[in-house]
């Protein structure tokens, strides 16, 4: 008897819903529109230092590597007061650059992204290929034949880069103005990575300040 009770009372908790069987609740999206966060954070070059897909970036030598930010564990009020009051090397953003509403959207945007391993650059990238890749590709023909830019050409100065490898690779594969696309059946990424270890390989530009000729 005391066995067809118990299995009438399960039966029903499973009818009405009982707290046994709770059903499962849905995470809720983060306010803000993905596609117009993904067009602000390419506005503002987050990319530049963040990693295209906000993967971050494995610095060398002193300076610090900028972090993961895809699917960043911030709320949305303390992700907006890090880009308002970063710490670090990052310069803010004020409310004039991006507004609060605009945040939001980048914030989607990076919980979009989910969790993106960093991009890390081949040991085995060669300098001495990528000098003769990029002759080859006729980078130099805009670039200059050290990366350091052309103001005939409109080339930008790309030696050393200021980019994050991931960056400099998505920009290859989807460039902005007049540079032409290069495709994996064009340039591998394992070309393209001895291209940037050739490129980082070039000497910083000269500061205006340390020309005499600038400063008379």
């Amino acid at each position: 008897m005391s066995y067809c009770i118990a299995s009438r009372k399960l039966l029903i908790a499973l009818l009405i819903g009982s707290p046994l069987a709770p059903l499962p609740v849905a995470k809720p999206k983060p306010a803000g529109d993905v596609q117009t966060g993904k067009i602000i954070f390419e506005k503002l070059g987050c990319q530049r230092c963040h990693g295209s897909v906000g993967e971050g970036m494995i610095a060398t030598g002193k300076d610090a590597s900028p972090p993961k930010i895809a699917a960043t564990r911030l709320s949305l009020g303390d992700f907006v007061q890090s880009v308002r009051k970063p710490k670090g090397q990052m310069p803010p953003f004020g409310s004039q650059q991006v507004s609060d509403p605009e945040l939001s959207d980048v914030y989607a945007y990076l919980q979009s992204l989910g969790s993106q391993p960093k991009l890390v650059l081949p040991s085995s990238a060669s300098p001495q290929n990528g000098q003769h890749l990029y002759m080859a590709f006729g980078c130099y023909e805009c670039h200059g034949y050290q990366g350091q830019g052309s103001v005939e050409t409109g080339g930008s100065r790309i030696g050393p880069p200021q980019i994050p490898y991931s960056s400099f690779i998505a920009y290859v594969r989807q460039p902005t103005g007049g540079m032409p696309p290069y495709a994996v059946k064009a340039a591998s990424d394992a070309q393209l990575a001895d291209i940037y270890v050739f490129l980082k390989s070039r000497p910083q530009a000269t500061p205006s300040k340390s020309i005499s000729l600038l400063n008379q």
